[in-house]
């Protein structure tokens, strides 16, 4: 705490010493980025010793630092720092590939499948549901039409439906979890980013076609669909390919190398219209699962992300309009509480199909609630593609986020504790 003490009254004393006149010029984005790496990253570390994972605390770190609380981060400092989002969507969906591993999956894959299906099921069809009947109820949706809630609720649905890996992945290492529950829930999390990202590419095309005119609707957006969804995975591919090549016969600067290709896929999807996300993950599961260089790709990822992630949540929760949020909290807890039910649901018909125990059926769910990187991630492309509704969505998604990200790890590891799964494996 101490550290981050002189850290918080540095950055006091800089932004308000009149000894210090660049706090309003553009050497004020350079004083904000160190700042908020240093600072975010710091707040993390100290909600990580409350169990809770450190993606929250860079998100709290943001919006305290943010123009509607602190001003540490102003407006301005937000907007240039937006590049940073690029590279950290992809680093997120390169991941994401990596970890899906036809090996890992193999065992339970009837189970995974039928489990993925049913929660995405549940959750989007619920969330159509509630837009649709909210419509006429709450007076956030009071300036949409018809399809534009359709759209709304639509891509909302699609964003509560993946689990996050990451946030999964380091509450099982921390418990040193292993057995039955700890490979469906981490399958189930890793297929599920997979199926929602090819979903968020569909739903996001659909929404843009469907919006774009109020007088008429072109059914030609199908062919526009698959175009980019099928050109995105094909250039995952090849990417996918590049990679194994440099990490077999070069191996030199293989850090460096990885940015460069993450910039590379967004800078390819940015200009000619595919998905980054649907790219970098096609490009990690390719390089993962089609060569033998998969842990190093992990691990280059790795050395490479912390700083990119601190930023880029930190600036996630900077740019979080409290002012829409004020409007926004009570929808938020709403929508928490139904997607619990909702995966509830879900992981009950889809582990009772498939002869599942009773205990899976019913306890299973409480795995699947933590939220961050790949949701997020896909709301920053809503609110770049939404004008209209894109800031108060955003609002919406990083509430539901907050809350699953706090709520969601204790509801995990109390899961894995009480099916005895915890302290198995060796540190």
């Amino acid at each position: 705490m101490i550290p981050l003490g002189i850290v918080f009254l540095l950055m006091l004393l800089l932004k308000n010493s009149a000894l210090l006149p660049f706090a309003n010029s553009d050497q004020s984005t350079s004083l904000a980025l160190g700042f908020i790496l240093v600072f975010a990253y710091l707040v993390g570390n100290n909600i990580k010793r409350l169990n809770l994972p450190q993606i929250t605390g860079f998100i709290i770190a943001g919006i305290l630092c943010g123009p509607y609380i602190l001003n540490f981060v102003s407006e301005s400092d937000v907007n240039d720092l937006q590049l940073f989002n690029g590279l950290a969507l992809s680093l997120i969906a390169l991941t994401a590939g990596g970890e899906m591993k036809i090996d890992r999956l193999r065992r339970h894959l009837k189970t995974i499948a039928s489990i993925v299906f049913f929660q995405t099921l549940m959750v989007l069809v619920g969330f159509l549901i509630l837009g649709l009947i909210a419509r006429y109820f709450i007076p956030y949706f009071g300036g949409m039409n018809l399809l534009q809630t359709f759209a709304f609720s639509l891509l909302l649905g699609t964003l509560m439906a993946p689990t996050s890996p990451a946030t999964t992945i380091a509450v099982m290492t921390e418990t040193r979890s292993e057995g039955k529950f700890t490979d469906l829930i981490l399958g189930s999390a890793v297929v599920k980013d997979f199926f929602v990202i090819v979903l968020f590419s569909f739903s996001l095309s659909f929404s843009k076609s469907a919006t774009a005119s109020s007088h008429h609707f072109d059914f030609r957006f199908l062919f526009h669909i698959l175009s980019e969804v099928g050109g995105s995975i094909l250039i995952g591919i090849l990417i996918g390919g590049g990679i194994i090549l440099y990490l077999k016969f070069i191996k030199k600067d293989v850090v460096i190398f990885i940015l460069a290709v993450a910039f590379f896929s967004y800078q390819i999807s940015q200009n000619y219209g595919y998905h980054p996300l649907l790219i970098c993950l096609v490009a990690g599961f390719f390089a993962e699962n089609f060569s033998s260089q998969g842990k190093l790709l992990i691990s280059a990822i790795e050395r490479s992300s912390v700083p990119i992630y601190v930023v880029f949540f930190a600036i996630s929760g900077a740019s979080l309009n409290l002012s829409a949020l004020r409007q926004t909290w009570l929808l938020a807890l709403v929508c928490v509480v139904l997607r619990g039910l909702l995966k509830f649901s879900g992981t009950f018909i889809g582990a009772r199909l498939t002869g599942e125990e009773k205990e899976v059926q019913t306890q299973g769910w409480a795995g699947f609630l933590s939220q961050a990187g790949v949701a997020l991630g896909m709301a920053i492309v809503i609110q770049d593609n939404f004008p209209d509704w894109g800031s108060e969505f955003m609002a919406l998604v990083l509430a539901i986020i907050a809350i699953n990200q706090i709520i969601g790890p204790v509801f995990l590891q109390r899961l894995l504790v009480r099916v005895k799964e915890t302290g198995k494996k060796l540190a």
